[in-house]
């Protein structure tokens, strides 16, 4: 008998186990993991239904506060400038020089200081006020550049366009500090009191027109001067 017909029931009952074996497994295509095996994303989303009863969404993101406004920037309140009431010019007379006693000197000294002054050539708002004569008296720790400490009192007596009186004010003199070789200054910075030009500030100088150059050596006892006096108020 032929080897070939021996073999063949062999050959067709190994073919049929094949073909039954490869009939028993799953194909392929279902063991791939596909899309249509997964959840939609849609399923995936929590929703109000889903969750249980004590469970409870999150809300919206909180929002920021919102900016405080800055408060209003405080309104400064500057006192109102002051101005020139009346200026006048100044100047001692030939029987009235301005005396200190003791005599200024080098070293600084508590001082008694005497003045009577003639004002003239007056300007400014206060128009009735023409002229005067201012006399007053103060004391100071004055040295022949300066005078700090000052207090003291004084009048001036004004007069009109007319040259008939126009009134009386009271003066005191009074600051901390005068820088001057003049030490009659003292008086003439301070406060009128009274009368015209009652509230105002005065403030004015003399420069001397006699001879100081011996203060620091002799001593001063008398100074002739002339300058300026201002008013000054709001």
């Amino acid at each position: 008998m032929p080897v070939s017909r021996i073999h063949a029931p062999l050959m067709t009952t190994a073919a049929a186990l094949a073909v039954a074996a490869a009939a028993a497994l799953p194909p392929p295509a279902a063991l791939a993991m596909t899309p249509a095996i997964l959840p939609p994303p849609a399923a995936l989303a929590v929703t109000p239904g889903s969750l249980p009863p004590s469970a409870t969404l999150p809300g919206p993101p909180p929002t920021l506060p919102r900016r405080l406004a800055a408060p209003a920037a405080a309104v400064a309140v500057l006192p109102a400038a002051e101005r020139t009431l009346l200026t006048c010019q100044l100047s001692t007379t030939s029987e009235h020089p301005l005396t200190f006693s003791p005599a200024v000197g080098f070293m600084a000294r508590t001082v008694t200081a005497r003045a009577t002054l003639e004002l003239s050539h007056c300007t400014g708002s206060a128009r009735n006020l023409r002229s005067g004569l201012l006399t007053a008296q103060g004391t100071g720790r004055a040295t022949c550049s300066s005078v700090r400490d000052i207090r003291g009192t004084g009048r001036i007596v004004w007069f009109g366009r007319d040259g008939k009186r126009a009134g009386v004010s009271t003066l005191r003199p009074s600051t901390s500090r005068v820088q001057t070789y003049n030490p009659g200054d003292m008086l003439l910075s301070g406060t009128i009191t009274g009368g015209p030009l009652a509230g105002a500030r005065t403030s004015g100088t003399a420069t001397p027109t006699s001879n100081i150059s011996t203060c620091a050596t002799k001593g001063l006892t008398t100074v002739y001067g002339s300058g300026k006096i201002a008013f000054l108020g709001t």
